[in-house]
């Protein structure tokens, strides 16, 4: 009777329970914390466009998407040839720029609008190569030298970047480019240059905040284009400010540069009227087709 308790025990528990041992050696449970989900895979959907995000460095992120509605809206026109169109609802998605004359038709996708970054204030821009779209909060804007045909965004420097409310009007205007020598103790010589493409924040206590850059970058757009001179441009105000609170020695002494000091003080005074086109950017909820 005890052998056959001993044989069913050993039957019934020891060989099981060893079975498991081994088998668990072998092959391990998987985990009881549960697995991570796989990223959702990128799936057409009637009425939006698929757009995949850019890294800092302008990398296409092929694993991070978003969707846009295909409706769009009139927000701007620069004359009856040149508009921008708003493409998404409630006032947020892509700006596309338009010249039906050229049969330009560009969409500006490294930038994304909601309704609060589109501007607020008086925005002109009756620059025909130079195109700006700037932004309410003055942190950086949309800018062509092309006419529209290609767009980069130009960051504000954080000393000039301002709230929008404090902002008379905006104007983007085809300057003569200014030039100039900068002498740094390291690097000696350096040319300075102001783009002939430039735009200007023209402040409600007068002061003005200006597009410049003292360094230049060649953007090659592929396709057999040609290589376009884009001068990156930083904005710093026109008064003592960029003295007190610019590290670049180039900015300082630009203030000294009279064509300079002689361009911004016209800016101070220049009358957008006559002008073609509308005065501010016009978005309404719900008026997107």
């Amino acid at each position: 009777m005890k052998k056959k308790l001993i044989t069913l025990f050993i039957t019934l528990v020891v060989i099981p329970v060893g079975s498991v041992v081994i088998l668990s050696d072998i092959a391990p449970f998987p985990p009881t914390e549960p697995m991570p989900l796989m990223p959702p895979k990128p799936e057409p959907r009637d009425g939006y466009q698929l757009f995949y995000s850019f890294a800092r460095n302008g990398e296409v992120l092929d694993d991070s998407f978003y969707y846009v509605s295909t409706k769009r809206q009139v927000i701007y026109r620069y004359d009856a040839d040149r508009y921008l169109e708003l493409q998404g609802e409630n006032c947020s998605g892509h700006i596309w720029f338009h010249d039906d004359k050229n049969n330009i038709h560009t969409l500006i996708q490294k930038r994304f609008y909601t309704a609060y970054d589109l501007p607020k204030y008086h925005y002109y821009n009756p620059g025909k190569q130079y195109i700006a779209i700037p932004t309410q909060n003055l942190t950086d804007f949309a800018m062509s030298v092309d006419g529209g045909r290609h767009f980069i965004t130009a960051r504000v420097s954080p000393m000039a970047a301002v709230p929008g409310d404090e902002v008379d009007f905006f104007i983007g205007v085809d300057d003569s480019p200014i030039e100039d020598t900068f002498f740094d103790p390291i690097k000696g010589d350096i040319p300075l240059t102001i783009s002939g493409n430039t735009g200007y924040f023209v402040l409600k206590n007068g002061e003005v905040i200006f597009g410049e850059s003292y360094r230049y970058n060649k953007i090659d757009y592929g396709h057999g284009l040609k290589m376009y001179p884009v001068y990156y441009p930083s904005a710093a105000f026109s008064d003592k400010r960029i003295k007190d609170g610019s590290k670049f020695g180039a900015f300082s002494h630009l203030m000294d540069n009279q064509e300079y000091k002689n361009r911004v003080e016209s800016i101070k005074h220049i009358q957008p009227e006559p002008y073609q086109g509308w005065d501010k950017i016009r978005c309404e909820v719900g008026a997107e087709k």
